[in-house]
């Protein structure tokens, strides 16, 4: 499957098991420094599972801040690769922010 490119609302996305939530240090300096904008910010790298949900890969931090700064924003997400199994029940980065 080649990746290719699209932009979801990061409160949809899934967060991995290895990391299930952005580090707080890192999250206060990307607001500091960056706020809610996104111009210049890298593409979300993420995999699509079997159900079509796309769980991130690299970028929880960027994402998570997004999604708690600029509600109804888009990001873009580079899909790299499928999953072999469903994530739709997976905790998505808008649980952790409610």
């Amino acid at each position: 499957m080649p990746s290719y490119f699209c932009d979801v609302d990061p409160r949809e996305l899934r967060v991995p098991s290895s990391r299930p939530q952005a580090d707080p240090l890192k999250l206060a300096r990307q607001i500091a420094r960056f706020g809610a904008s996104v111009v210049g910010m890298p593409p979300i790298v993420a995999y699509e599972g079997t159900d079509g949900v796309l769980v991130i890969y690299n970028g929880v931090t960027r994402a998570t801040r997004i999604a708690k700064l600029a509600t109804g924003v888009f990001v873009r997400v580079e899909v790299i690769g499928r999953l072999r199994r469903a994530y739709g029940p997976e905790p998505k980065i808008g649980d952790q922010l409610s």
